[in-house]
């Protein structure tokens, strides 16, 4: 079965960057999706590139406006099915790592999944 990956933006640990980490990872935990590494993607690293190739649906999952998960996809000839920014999409300022609540991470959670599962847009 091909793999829905997960290509995600730690952001610096900012509040949002950590949500998306969060997030991205209980996604994962329940084999929704599978994170892969964005800086072996950045580096070329084969394996990579050919799990990317045969993967069934690829997201960017940033947390901020800078959109570093779905620049580094596009420039490396995998542009996202879909790209998410949780700032924007979810409403949320970015801040400080320890501003992260619980209910945001369940909203990203949600919104990730959806994007997961979206028709190619």
């Amino acid at each position: 079965m091909a793999e829905r990956a997960l290509l995600v933006c730690f952001g610096g640990m900012s509040n949002v960057g950590t949500l998306t980490g969060l997030a991205a990872l209980e996604v994962a935990r329940a084999g929704e999706g599978t994170i892969f590494c964005l800086a072996s993607l950045a580096n070329g690293d084969p394996v990579v590139q050919k799990r990317l190739k045969e993967a069934e649906r690829i997201v960017a999952v940033d947390g901020c406006p800078l959109a570093c998960a779905r620049r580094i996809a596009e420039r490396a000839g995998f542009p996202p099915h879909r790209a998410i920014v949780l700032a924007q999409d979810l409403g949320i300022k970015k801040g400080l790592p320890d501003a992260v609540a619980a209910l945001e991470v369940q909203r990203a959670v949600a919104f990730i999944r959806a994007a997961l599962g979206d028709e190619d847009r």
